[in-house]
């Protein structure tokens, strides 16, 4: 690699796809700076390196970037250096006088020497070396390109800049030989109920397929197979087809639109919404897209507006008495990057829930770590983190993927001890059935004999259960009804730790239950409302107004001092920050808004959740002005946010009241 002074450009050639570009130097540079300026904080480029760059604006940084890592007043030398490692295709972390460039600043740096959005279709090997720039070893030709035919590869441009300078995210999307494998499933979705684009697993829940295609394919999709990719995209009268369905069973409530992406079908979806929004049984729309992981492009181009469009249909639905959801899948906190956490605020910020959904990777995400960092990434701007799929799908050719469940189990115990309790998803297992939450709802029971791939899990649903919507116990030969009355299903999987196993549960003795007196519940509410609800400190913090809860987690009193914030500011672990005293929060506002100021400035923490009770028994309380002064408070952003919590508390349905909507 050479660099010409006369155009103060670098030029720079890909060692496998051969390509050759010009890199402006200036350009390189406004880009670095720009980084370090906005986005150069301990939470998004990490502590050590921002110990190094210090403070001050981008441009005081880069320098004294350049300083450290050998390169004072030379950013050619730096930026030739950096891509000397990108050219190779490695896929790997970029150090430079040892010191790692993060992740978003090198993928800043790429936008300019490989700019563009959109998406790519591979047809070949050849083109999948030309667009990725990462090397396709010549003895893997032949089967990769049987790969591609049998399993389609679509890239996007957003994504092959994150490959370049990450295993975890190359991991995810680039085909393998190993696809070619036949051991598991081409299909784990029994669909109970499947009408042309609807299908249904649960009585109040149905999916609406709207399109079959994806900007990006993920190679571990349980619809991964080419004549799922292949099947015609269905049409606005099949739409109204499915609408009706729904309006004809008032037991559905929920609809899961989905694909594919749906949000490449506006047709489909402007005849979804508008149409579902009229039928009255229903409550929530849930909107499944990947594309604000590895397409952002498709929310942010032509100013926003798909955003736009959507903020508006959730109001039009606010209307009605119905909500809009979107939910989406993170896997590793190198996908995370400044446009989706933009989208997720957005959204968020304007009334939209966003929920995560992360698929467990054996050798991407199965540590640990990586999840504490993607999951509190993806919290402060105001995610919801829903589930962790354990393990991976049982598709042909995803068996690189595949883990045991214990080690899923193990990992949840590792979240439990560094995620504060609002962060931690459950853990489940999609069993060709419906979902089990483990624990809760279902368990190993035990393997299945003569069959070593398979394990008996016992899940919540019975047989009348199904004959609601579909028949589904006389045709199926992998359940069988337990002693319980519930039903096990065979699944594929291995359990790795056998103690997992539990075997059938004794019978339980069912006790005669009395109702709670009315006395009884009063009590309990007026202890509720008049009590704080705190548990004992696990350590002796030295602090009178302040309580360490949990790891990442401390409680403070409405009047703590400059001693309970410095407490926290010396404690990086420390993500979420209660506020109660004896007053209700609302009471307390004078004193909370000066806590949250000073909450604000430290870094690490990105929650803070006020205990209000009158919440609940004086929902009259919040005014307008109240809620406003809430929702100035609360910071839901890319750098340094400040995501602001009710707590409250309600002990039967009948509380809940039209004055809490």
């Amino acid at each position: 690699m050479a660099m010409e002074s006369k155009d103060r450009s670098i030029n720079i050639v890909f060692k496998h796809s051969g390509e050759k570009i010009h890199v402006g130097l200036a350009a390189l540079t406004r880009a670095a700076i720009e980084f370090l300026d906005i986005y150069g904080t301990k939470t998004l480029a990490g502590e050590q390196f921002c110990k190094i760059t210090k403070d001050g604006n981008g441009a005081q940084k880069f320098s004294s970037l350049l300083e450290k890592t050998g390169y004072p007043n030379d950013p050619e030398g730096f930026f030739t250096q950096i891509f000397s490692d990108i050219v190779k295709g490695e896929m790997k972390k970029i150090r430079v006088n040892q010191i790692e460039i993060p992740h978003l600043m090198l993928v800043a740096i790429l936008e300019q020497a490989l700019p563009g959005h959109g998406y790519i279709s591979i047809k070949d090997t050849g083109q999948l070396e030309r667009t990725t720039h990462i090397e396709v070893p010549e003895k893997d030709r032949a089967q990769l390109q049987q790969v591609i035919e049998t399993y389609p590869v679509r890239l996007s441009r957003h994504t092959i800049r994150q490959m370049l300078v990450s295993k975890d995210v190359a991991y995810q999307y680039l085909p393998f030989i190993e696809e070619l494998d036949t051991g598991g499933h081409t299909n784990t979705w029994i669909g109970q109920f499947h009408d042309g684009l609807l299908e249904q697993m649960y009585q109040n829940r149905v999916i609406f397929l709207l399109n079959m295609a994806c900007p990006v394919y993920c190679r571990f999709c349980f619809r991964k197979h080419k004549d799922s990719r292949n099947e015609k995209n269905p049409t606005v009268a099949g739409v109204q087809k499915a609408v009706q369905h729904v309006k004809d069973s008032p037991a559905i409530k929920e609809i899961v639109i989905t694909g594919g992406d749906p949000f490449m079908n506006r047709a489909n979806m402007a005849a979804t919404i508008d149409g579902l929004m009229q039928v009255d049984h229903v409550q929530t729309l849930r909107l499944a897209t990947r594309s604000i992981a590895y397409y952002p492009d498709l929310f942010l181009e032509n100013e926003g507006a798909y955003l736009k469009y959507l903020k508006q249909k959730n109001f039009e639905l606010q209307q009605h008495g119905k909500r809009m959801e979107v939910a989406t899948h993170f896997i590793h906190p190198d996908e995370v990057s400044p446009e989706s956490l933009e989208i997720i605020s957005d959204l968020v910020s304007n009334g939209i829930a966003v929920y995560v959904q992360t698929p467990f990777l054996k050798d991407c995400n199965d540590k640990g770590p990586e999840l504490v960092r993607l999951f509190s990434l993806l919290r402060g701007a105001g995610a919801e983190l829903h589930y962790i799929y354990i393990p991976c799908s049982p598709i042909h050719g995803n068996s690189i993927y595949w883990s045991s469940l214990s080690h899923g189990i193990d990992i949840a115990n590792h979240l439990r001890a560094h995620l504060s309790d609002r962060i931690i998803p459950s853990i489940c297992t999609a069993t060709p059935i419906g979902k089990i939450d483990w624990y809760t709802s279902g368990w190993a029971v035990e393997k299945v004999k003569d069959n070593e791939n398979f394990i008996w899990i016992r899940t919540p649903y019975t047989p009348g259960y199904f004959k609601a919507f579909a028949p589904l116990t006389s045709e199926l030969t992998n359940i069988r009804v337990n002693d319980e009355g519930t039903i096990d299903i065979q699944y594929m999987a291995q359990i790795g730790d056998e103690s997992f196993l539990h075997g059938p549960r004794p019978k339980r003795v069912v006790k005669e239950k009395t109702a709670a007196s009315t006395n009884d519940i009063e009590t309990l509410k007026f202890i509720l409302a008049n009590e704080r609800q705190t548990s004992p400190s696990i350590v002796d913090t030295g602090c009178e107004n302040l309580l360490r809860l949990h790891e990442t987690r401390v409680e403070i009193d409405a009047l703590a001092s400059e001693r309970e914030i410095d407490y926290i500011r010396s404690d990086d672990r420390i993500t979420d920050v209660i506020i109660s005293s004896s007053k209700d929060a609302i009471e307390s506002f004078f004193y909370i808004k000066k806590l949250i100021k000073d909450l604000k400035d430290i870094p690490h923490v990105n929650a803070v959740r006020l205990v209000s009770m009158k919440f609940n028994k004086e929902p009259q309380a919040y005014t307008r002005a109240v809620i406003n002064t809430l929702g100035d408070l609360n910071n839901l952003c890319v750098v340094n946010p400040l995501r602001l919590e009710i707590e409250t508390w309600f002990t039967l349905s009948d509380e809940i009241t039209d004055a809490h909507t």
